[in-house]
C-alpha cells in the first residue's frame, strides 16, 4: 500500500518513543503486500472481494501522470479470479490475527 500516493496514509514517526510501530505483511501466490494499519488490510480485502472493479479513470484528479491508486500498481495476474480466491482468505486471516493480537512477527 502506498504511503505517499492517493489513498495512502503517511507514515509519521510516533509521538512517543515508547509506542511501537507495526508493519503487517501478507504473502500469497508468490506476491507480498505490506500494510501499516488494519484499515489498509480491510481496504485491500474489500477491493479483492469485488467481483467487478470500476474504471481506472478518476475524474477531478489533476496530479502528475505517475500518480496512481495502490490497486493500479498491483502486478499482472493479481486481478484474476484465481488470485482473488487466494488473497481473500489470506487477508481475512491477517485481519483475524490483528484483531486477536496474534500477529506472528513484530518489526520495530
Amino acid at each position: 500500500m502506498s504511503t505517499v500516493h492517493i489513498d495512502g496514509m503517511p507514515l509519521y514517526p510516533p509521538r512517543d518513543n515508547l509506542l511501537d510501530k507495526w508493519v503487517y505483511f501478507a504473502e500469497a501466490d508468490g506476491h507480498q503486500l505490506q500494510f501499516i494499519s488494519r484499515d489498509q488490510v480491510q481496504e485491500a480485502l474489500d477491493y479483492f472481494s469485488l467481483k467487478i472493479h470500476a474504471s481506472t479513470m478518476h475524474e477531478g484528479i489533476d496530479l502528475e501522470h505517475y500518480w496512481q491508486y495502490w490497486h493500479e500498481r498491483l502486478p499482472k495476474g493479481m486481478h484474476s479470479q484465481r488470485s482473488k480466491k487466494i488473497w481473500i482468505p489470506t487477508l481475512q486471516k491477517l485481519l483475524s490475527a490483528i484483531d486477536t493480537d496474534k500477529v506472528q512477527t513484530r518489526l520495530s
